[in-house]
């Protein structure tokens, strides 16, 4: 592991060393694991009133760490809730869920967090990443769930942004992704602006997917993106992802600056290969938040909660 650790520093180049604008801090979906792995039972927003003793305290751990943002996850479908995905099925949160959710973002606020971003993730049929053709009636559900909690999160009194989906700019050869994310974009900055918004996130391709952002926004493009970097064998480490995307961003024209929504928990490496590649780029970096998943994957998608711990600089 020591050895990993010394080629992967090796192969960054040696530039200034650059900060994010901002502190950041963590994706806090989930206050708990089943067995180290299981998070269904523990969504933050679907199970507050469980959960919200042990919600408070561990945010509480985590302002004391040094965190000040937090990117917050709608995890829906059309379908029962599971203690993390909520049921979508009439285009809005049930009235309990909408209550939990705005006591969250109250109990987030009174722990002193200064900005939030919230992420849509639907799932199961609802996701459009998993569709062949466009489906009308998903697509208006999950337009209306958005459209429905915009209100809500507005009157939370704290500085926010809106992700209308998860890692959903698409890839040159998604053309049904693509198609969803166009007409998205299209409704909400017709509802109510760009303001609010950075639009869809960006994971690795993030080079390829840039390609895609003047189809999908036109000549109305966010003014600030989403970028997620997860350094791995086959797409290169974080600086290697980070210099790519801004080359190709860059000669597209776009030079807005860029929240890291997603990287590795706690990891020296991604904090390396991300400063080092703020500074030999000069992109501008709002600030970063962690992702609860460590760089040794020890479970599918999440194994770490609560994510106290904290690296300066992400």
């Amino acid at each position: 592991m020591a050895l990993a650790i010394v080629v992967g520093l090796a192969a960054i180049p040696l530039h200034p060393v650059a900060e994010p604008q901002d502190v950041g801090g963590s994706n806090y979906d989930f206050y708990g694991l089943a067995n180290g792995c299981g998070r269904e039972a523990y969504g933050t927003v679907d199970s507050f009133d469980r959960g919200r003793d042990t919600i408070t305290a561990q945010l509480s751990q985590m302002y004391s760490a040094g965190q000040r943002r937090l990117r917050i996850g709608i995890f829906h479908q059309h379908g029962r809730d599971t203690g993390t995905v909520m049921d979508s099925s009439t285009g809005d949160l049930s009235p309990a869920d909408r209550r939990q959710l705005t006591e969250l973002l109250a109990t987030v606020k009174k722990a002193g967090f200064q900005e939030i971003e919230v992420a849509f993730h639907p799932q199961g049929d609802d996701s459009p990443q998993d569709w062949d053709a466009m489906d009308e009636q998903a697509y208006r559900e999950n337009w209306s769930l958005i459209a429905n909690l915009h209100p809500l999160i507005a009157a939370a009194g704290i500085p926010y942004k809106i992700d209308l989906l998860n890692e959903g700019m698409p890839m040159s050869t998604e053309p049904v992704l693509r198609q969803y994310a166009k007409r998205l974009w299209a409704d909400y900055t017709a509802k109510f602006g760009k303001a609010d918004t950075v639009g869809f996130s960006m994971t690795v391709w993030i080079a390829d997917r840039a390609t895609q952002l003047p189809t999908v926004y036109g000549s109305n493009p966010p003014d600030l993106f989403d970028v997620h970097l997860y350094g791995d064998s086959w797409n290169g480490g974080e600086y290697s992802q980070f210099v790519q995307a801004d080359k190709k961003m860059t000669s597209l024209g776009y030079r807005q600056p860029w929240i890291i929504g997603e990287t590795y928990f706690d990891d020296v490496l991604a904090a390396q290969g991300i400063r080092q590649a703020i500074g030999a780029t000069g992109r501008q970096v709002r600030y970063i938040t962690q992702w609860p998943l460590s760089r040794d994957r020890r479970c599918a998608d999440v194994d770490v909660a609560p994510p106290t711990r904290f690296l300066t600089g992400i």
